[in-house]
Formats: structure tokens, C-alpha cells, sequence
């Protein structure tokens, strides 16, 4: 209907799959990287999983095109069946003949004579398996004693599971505890970041036959936060925004044209914002009137001779006596806030004075725990809120992450340059932040109740070593730091990791054992990033890697940044 009127050839936001419009992020690619190491090494289960409309097949589309020619391939599109019905679609998808009316046992017998058969031809197998959280239970089972099959050398078939989140869940029950040990490769697609986004639109136009702005970049970032990046849900919106526009005849896409249609394709208003102006200006105005009280209060009160009033160090909570307010408005909370500065050279000083900077810090974030903390840095990669008695850890292994809990000083974290949650009591448990901001003279911590609040990084500097907790996308086959005489699929994802990182191709050889030029070589990335010089691959080791590798982590942003 709006082709002719904005040029086009065709619809650019169609949701179906024409390889013709095929955009891979980096995640994308990242995915496809793991799935075909997986088939390049022996044997087992690997995982993609991702929300509803993320790509996970786009991305397996990919992975059939560039599957070898030595690889036989069974796709199985449609999982709502029981064991029998899956095996029979697995044979017919390998071309296996079977009886008319087979048992379980015809079936599997059939099955291993084609894989022994192959496996003399020198060929692979492999079951590629979509909308993998709809499998039961039994039938996960009968994929895992199918996996059973295997010569001396190696297993002779492999299994790689496309499912939603829910799959993790799924294998995370303690009837499929076999299976999840199984699992050599495993990747969570995320959603599209907001420059992501911007590409992928005008890449679809581009292939559409426009190069015209026809989303201006304010419409993009609303675009971007009624999809959250997801790409379906970008095509469903961009359609109806353009729909709209030709509907309105104008020439671009305006952000209220995109609000309408989001809400006609979503159902509803979707809240652009985590913490809203009310909320901000609640929370602003009370600090204002906290400081004009403060000020009406110091004006009225006689002041006290030196000898009567003893120096105190209350370091965050006083403010700058230079700087002169009269004869014009007292300054906003933000600025107040920036306004706070430390004693230079003071250090972490005593511990009376450590707590009580960390009692200054807890009063202007608020009181939250852990869990409550966690909230907005697991937002960031993509993860759900921890539910009622679910540890923070559980839910980032269930998107693909590890759990980093120690104790470091700013700068460390710095370094790592992940956002973090940061505690700032020693005594209270509740006293968490998550700091997701960064710079040489402020920082951004963020609690539900308060949103961002921006605090000087001298007032972070002088508490000391903090307890912190940081998430981290861990490799394939994860499960301790690598070290000498190791091997599995870590060890040939960090050969493979570091050879990318000195711009080297790296020569896929599953297998590899840790050790001493792979030592040497990580105990020579260790020192170009400030860290021990163990040449053990931990999660520090891992974390600054993927800092390398990886354009689309979270990392720790510029402080008044957006």
C-alpha cells in the first residue's frame, strides 16, 4: 500500500524469513561461531537459545548454508510429539527406511546402522532441533540415550537444541541432569543494541530499494525502546510506522506515529523509561528541600566558639563552603550531589571512617538488597529479575552467565569495566547499588527506588576494598579456570579467543591440551591488561578476553552518559 509512496520495491519489515534481508549482528555472528565449532568437535548437545524473535533461526538458516558437504543433516521443525514420533521424523529427515508400523526398538536399530554406516564414509550427523522448550521430558531422554551411540573414538551422532529461555529451564530439572552434562557448547542470543537497530533498519530499507531517512534518530530510540531490540518486534513496528506516515502523508516517520503503532502492535503502552520524571522529581525535591532546611537551619543558629565543637569527619555529607549561592537559586539535588568531594590523599582511612563514609553513600542510594540491586545490571544483559527466594546467580545461569563474587578496589573494577553491584555496608545486607557508570571524577549508581544518582568517584575511592558481585558470559564447557594439562571445549575456545585477540586465523583443533605455549600466551595477555601473571585462565582472564572479543556486552558506560 505505502511502497509507491516512499519509492519502495517491496514491504522492507516483512517477518518472513527472505534470505535477502538477512542482518547479522555481532551476537548473530557470535552465535553461528559457536554452533559450528560445536559441529566441528565430537559428539553431544549444544544450546541457542533466545527470546521470542531474537533470530535463532535466522542464525541456524545461516549455519545450513555453511554446513560441510561431509554432514548429514535431519531438521526438525515442529518438537510436540512423543519419543516415537520423533525418532520416526528423524529417520525420515535422514532418509531411513522403517517398517509401516515400527517399535521404538526398529527405530533406534535403523538409526545406529545409518550412523555406523556414516561414520565408515567418514561422514558427521547431526539433529538441529527448533522450538526445542516445547520437548517433553521423555523424549529430551530419548534424545540423550540416542547420544549413547558412539564408537572408540567418538559419539556418532550430535544434537543442537534451538528453544526460548525456558529450554534452560527445562534442562535445569533434576530429571534431565544427565542431558545438561552433555551440553558441550552453549549460547544466549540477546537483543539487538540500540546502534544494532539503527543498522538493521537501514539495512532493510537499503535492500528495499531506499537510502532516504526515513527514521529520523529520535524515532529510532523509540523504535528501540518499544522493541527492546528484538527484531520482529522492529519489523511489526517499523510496518505499521510506515503505514501510519503514508496514512498522515508525510515524509518521515515521526515518534508519535511510532507510539501508536507500537501500542496497536504490543497492546498497550510500553513505558519508555525505567524510572519516570514523577518519580525523579519526587526524588529531586526532596533533596532540595532537605538543603534548604539545612541552609534556613545554619543561617538561624548561632555559631559555636572552636573550643565548644569538636572537628568531625563526616567526609560525603559536607558541602564545599567556596562556592557562594546568594543572590540566586540554590542549587538542584544533581548538583549538590556532584558537589560532594573528599579530603584529597585521604584514603581508605580508619574504619570508623570507612563506615561512616559508607552510611554518607547508603543514605543517598537507598536501601536495597541484593536481589533488588541486581535488577537493572541483569536488565542489561538481557536477563530476568530474580523471583521470590531465586538467587541472583541462578538467573544469570540461565542466560548463559557466571557469577564473579569477590572483594576489589574501584580501579580493579574499573579494569573489568562491567556494570557491578557494589556493597556499601559492611554490616547491613541490604545496602547494595549497581554501578553502571564511570569516569575520572563521578559515578553512576542505580537502585529502583531512587534511579540513577550520580556520586563522586572519590567517595567510592575512599571506601576501600568493596564487596561486589559481576556477571560474565562464560565459555563453552565453563566449568573451573583453566590451567596446565586441561582440555575440552574452554581450552579450545580460549586457543581460538586469543588468536582472534592477535589478529591471527584461528585452525580449529578440538582437543587442544592446556599447555605450556598456552600458558605463556595467557600469562602474556594477563600482563598487557594489569593482571596476575598466573597463566591460569580464570574468570578475571576471561572477563578482560571477552572484553576483547565480544562488541556486545555490557560495559561500564561513561558517567552522564546515556
Amino acid at each position: 500500500m505505502y511502497y509507491e509512496y516512499f519509492g519502495l520495491r517491496e514491504a522492507p519489515f516483512s517477518i518472513a524469513p527472505n534470505p535477502q534481508y538477512l542482518y547479522m549482528s555481532e551476537r548473530h555472528r557470535e552465535a553461528l561461531a559457536h554452533l559450528l565449532y560445536g559441529i566441528k568437535s565430537d559428539g553431544g548437545f549444544i544450546l541457542l537459545t533466545g527470546e521470542v524473535g531474537t533470530g535463532k533461526t535466522t542464525v541456524c538458516r545461516c549455519l545450513l548454508e555453511q554446513i560441510p558437504e561431509d554432514v548429514h543433516i535431519a531438521f526438525v521443525l515442529n518438537p510436540k510429539m512423543d519419543s516415537l514420533e520423533m525418532l520416526a521424523t528423524v529417520c525420515d529427515e535422514l532418509g531411513i527406511s522403517y517398517p509401516e508400523q515400527p517399535s521404538i526398538k526398529h527405530l533406534v536399530d535403523n538409526l545406529s546402522a545409518f550412523l555406523l554406516k556414516a561414520h565408515e564414509q567418514g561422514r558427521k550427523t547431526v539433529v538441529i532441533i527448533d522450538e526445542a522448550q516445547n520437548l517433553a521430558i521423555d523424549v529430551l531422554e530419548q534424545l540423550r540415550l540416542l547420544t549413547n551411540l558412539e564408537t572408540n573414538q567418538r559419539k556418532l551422532l550430535q544434537i543442537i537444541l534451538l528453544g526460548q529461555p525456558e529450554l534452560l529451564d527445562l534442562l535445569a530439572t533434576r530429571e534431565l541432569r544427565q542431558l545438561s552434562q552433555r551440553v558441550t557448547a552453549r549460547f544466549h542470543l540477546d537483543a539487538l543494541t540500540r546502534a544494532e537497530t539503527e543498522d538493521y533498519i537501514a539495512h532493510r530499507l537499503d535492500i528495499a530499494g531506499v537510502n532516504q531517512p526515513l527514521f529520523p534518530r529520535a524515532t529510532i530510540n523509540r523504535i528501540y525502546q518499544h522493541s527492546g531490540g528484538i527484531p520482529r518486534l522492529i519489523n511489526l513496528i517499523c510496518d505499521r510506522s510506515l503505514l501510519g506516515t503514508y496514512t498522515e502523508e508525510k515524509g518521515q516517520v515521526t515518534p508519535a506515529i511510532v507510539n501508536r503503532a507500537a501500542a496497536e502492535i504490543l497492546g498497550q503502552k510500553r513505558p519508555a523509561e525505567k524510572v519516570t520524571v514523577r518519580q525523579l522529581q519526587m526524588v529531586i525535591g526532596g533533596l532540595v528541600l532537605a538543603i534548604l532546611s539545612s541552609l534556613v537551619y545554619l543561617k538561624t543558629t548561632p555559631a559555636p566558639t572552636v573550643e565548644a565543637q569538636p572537628v568531625v569527619d563526616t567526609v560525603t555529607t559536607r558541602r564545599p563552603q567556596p562556592a557562594d549561592y546568594s543572590g540566586s537559586n540554590p542549587p538542584s539535588a544533581a548538583e549538590w550531589i556532584k558537589d560532594i568531594r573528599t579530603e584529597a590523599g585521604a584514603g581508605a582511612g580508619s574504619t570508623q571512617q570507612r563506615q561512616t563514609r559508607l552510611q554518607s553513600l547508603s543514605a543517598v542510594t537507598g536501601s536495597e538488597d541484593r536481589n533488588q540491586a541486581a535488577a537493572p545490571v541483569l536488565a542489561l544483559w538481557g536477563a530476568a529479575e530474580p523471583a521470590a527466594g531465586q538467587s541472583v546467580c541462578e538467573v544469570a545461569a540461565n542466560s548463559g552467565l557466571a557469577c564473579l563474587d569477590s572483594v576489589a578496589r574501584l580501579d580493579e573494577l574499573e579494569r573489568s569495566n562491567r556494570p557491578v553491584l557494589i556493597q556499601l555496608s559492611a554490616t547491613q545486607q541490604s545496602d547494595w547499588a549497581a554501578m553502571v557508570a564511570l569516569d575520572s571524577t563521578t559515578a553512576t549508581l542505580i537502585t529502583q527506588a531512587n534511579g540513577e544518582i550520580v556520586v563522586p568517584r572519590a567517595s567510592l575511592e575512599a571506601l576501600g576494598p568493596v564487596d561486589f558481585l559481576l556477571f560474565w558470559r562464560a565459555p563453552p564447557g565453563w566449568q573451573q579456570p583453566g590451567k596446565l594439562g586441561d582440555s575440552g571445549a574452554a581450552v579450545d575456545w580460549l586457543v581460538t579467543q586469543l588468536a582472534l585477540i592477535e589478529g591471527e586465523s584461528p585452525a580449529l583443533q578440538p582437543g587442544r591440551i592446556f599447555d605450556t605455549t598456552i600458558e605463556q600466551a595467557v600469562r602474556d595477555f594477563q600482563r598487557r591488561h594489569q593482571l596476575p601473571e598466573t597463566g591460569v585462565a580464570d574468570a578475571e582472564t576471561w572477563i578482560h578476553i571477552n572484553g576483547q572479543t565480544d562488541a556486545a556486552i555490557p560495559r561500564l558506560r561513561q558517567a552522564g552518559a546515556s
